[in-house]
């Protein structure tokens, strides 16, 4: 994943925030899977996500996002998704080349660079949320939900 980070001023009405990161590339080759769902979630220069189920899935460009946290901790994960029944709080990318297609088949990877206009701030744990994916069903009610937040974490 790489990361090209500007800065912004401190409101005077706001709390002091921490000063925006240095800009620099970070390698992170980080492969999780989802073995219930069958899927595979990969973090590198570009993320990807690869569709091992035997279902196609929806998807678009804001299926993908940062999370930021000021702990690395796991429990905090949990408390911000209700252990992953709910999105926590993310930056979504204002744009994801290639954009992804309509429906991820079965078997398929969409891989992808996403970026953004946020400043990102310094000492912040970053990681990344996959989803929500909804199954394409005939019905509403029969749809499976997918959702990642990343086990492997930066600090910036």
């Amino acid at each position: 994943m790489a990361a090209a980070l500007s800065g912004c001023g401190n409101s005077p009405d706001g709390p002091a925030l921490a000063p925006p990161a240095e800009p620099r590339t970070i390698e992170l080759g980080w492969v999780e899977r989802h073995r219930d769902a069958h899927f595979t979630f990969r973090v590198d220069l570009t993320v990807a996500v690869t569709n091992g189920s035997e279902l196609p899935y929806r998807l678009d460009e804001r299926s993908i996002g940062l999370v930021l946290l000021d702990s690395s901790s796991t429990a905090e994960v949990r408390r911000l998704t209700g252990n992953l029944t709910h999105a926590p709080p993310a930056l979504k990318p204002l744009r994801a080349s290639p954009p992804p297609p309509a429906t991820l088949a079965p078997g398929a990877t969409w891989r992808t660079t996403v970026s953004g206009t946020e400043a990102l701030r310094a000492s912040s744990i970053v990681r990344i949320l996959f989803g929500p994916f909804g199954s394409v069903e005939r019905f509403r009610s029969e749809a499976q939900q997918i959702q990642w937040v990343t086990d492997h974490f930066v600090r910036l």
